[in-house]
């Protein structure tokens, strides 16, 4: 599978999720500290959608709401310490920094929903 810079498309569905991510931290050159850094540049989207960032696994296939990811950028349990949520282990993502806009979490949540798809259908081959 073609690594993520070379992957080609205006309406793949994954690329967006990463320029969401990379948005929220300042650009996808901004360097990105903490424990876990970067995690989701220079990745495919099978890597992605497998990754654990914390020791948590960050998809939920099928299930945005219930993702790690999703839940971190809302500031859910167990995220949002930053933001007075009392059962939070972790501070909201991104940490220290103006939240991501609620339309482009519902964005990656139903891209979640929809299989994680790499293309703009729901067929996580596409």
């Amino acid at each position: 599978m073609a690594r993520v810079q070379e992957v080609a498309g205006a309406n793949n569905r994954f690329l967006r999720v990463v320029e969401i991510l990379d948005t929220a931290v300042g650009g996808s050159d901004a360097a990105v500290g903490g424990p876990h850094r970067a995690f989701w540049r220079k990745k495919t989207r099978d890597e992605f959608i497998v990754l654990s960032v914390l020791r948590l696994p960050l998809i939920v296939p099928c299930n945005g709401n219930g993702s790690n990811l999703v839940k971190a950028l809302r500031g859910e349990k167990p995220f949002g310490q930053d933001t007075g949520n009392p059962d939070a282990t972790f501070p909201q993502m991104p940490a220290w920094l103006p939240p991501v806009p609620p339309d482009e979490i519902a964005f990656i949540a139903r891209w979640i929903d929809d299989g994680c798809p790499e293309g703009e259908g729901t067929d996580p081959a596409t």
